[in-house]
């Protein structure tokens, strides 16, 4: 019977765990500052749904909508917020408004305030096997993992993707560990032969459910990144009706590494406050 990694649940209690950290920090706020760049509406949304989920738990949360900066003022703000000490966690909503520089904008950010893991010092570390922030997206992943009590080592992970926030960083992460990685943009076609292979896949392809249970071996670990919209719907890579029965655990879209991601960031701000007493 496959596993449905439930993130909705697993977020709750994430969440609840966040909650009694924050109460253990004894009189002492935690900061996350939120940026956003543009004038998209769902990016808009999705930011303002963050600091609501800070707020919620008792993290102290700004919100900084700049919908047309130039690179200097956009840099210019975060050293700002490096330097306020209400602040303990940045996070730069991606992707940024057009004519932006993203590797300028998130390097600019404190490797100890890199909540959501984006800066070149954090990816460095991730590559080294030291302790640091990971991007959301990747502790998602191991989170849902380990509450599931599914061990990623021993296993040949297949990674479909090339995003700077989530593959690129999931393969560096994966390389401390033991087991044996493949990488795999999506757009090579070759990937669909590369996960007939895999004990474990992790898709960014963002084509509905192009997946099949016919491209995948009985016993596969499923983690689903991917979302394609039609209309208000949304689907992932993988055709997860199908896969059931042949997959050992999946990640659903939705509700699976999507509800994680929120919560983790919150965790981060806390652990990030907690280092800076």
């Amino acid at each position: 019977m496959t596993i449905i990694l439930n993130g909705r649940e697993t977020s709750a209690k994430v969440v609840e765990e966040v909650t009694s950290m924050i109460e253990e920090l004894k009189g002492v706020t935690p900061g996350l500052a939120l940026v956003l760049t543009g004038d998209d509406k769902f990016s808009e949304r999705y930011v303002k749904l963050k600091k609501r989920k800070a707020e919620e738990v008792g993290i102290y949360a700004e919100f900084h909508h700049m919908e047309a900066p130039s690179q200097e003022e956009l840099v210019n703000l975060i050293h700002d917020l490096n330097d306020n000490p209400k602040i303990h966690g940045i996070m730069v909503q991606l992707p940024l408004a057009e004519g932006l520089d993203e590797l300028e904008t998130v390097n600019a950010i404190l490797p100890e305030k890199d909540v959501d893991g984006l800066s070149p010092n954090t990816l460095g570390k991730i590559v080294m096997g030291e302790e640091t922030y990971l991007p959301a997206g990747v502790e998602a992943i191991m989170e849902l993992l380990k509450r599931y009590d599914l061990d990623p080592e021993g296993k040949h992970w297949v990674v479909v993707g090339s995003s700077n926030f989530l593959s690129k960083p999931l393969v560096s992460y994966l390389g401390n560990l033991d087991v044996q990685v493949t990488f795999c943009k999506e757009s090579d076609p070759a990937y669909k032969e590369l996960i007939k292979e895999a004990d474990v896949i992790s898709t960014e392809i963002f084509e509905k459910q192009v997946i099949k249970s016919d491209m995948l071996k009985d016993g596969v670990i499923v983690i689903d990144n991917g979302n394609a919209y039609e209309g208000k719907k949304v689907f992932g890579d993988v055709d997860t009706d199908d896969v059931m029965g042949k997959a050992e655990a999946i990640t659903p879209v939705p509700g699976g590494t999507g509800p994680m991601l929120i919560s983790m960031l919150l965790r981060n701000t806390v652990r990030a406050t907690k280092a800076s007493q």
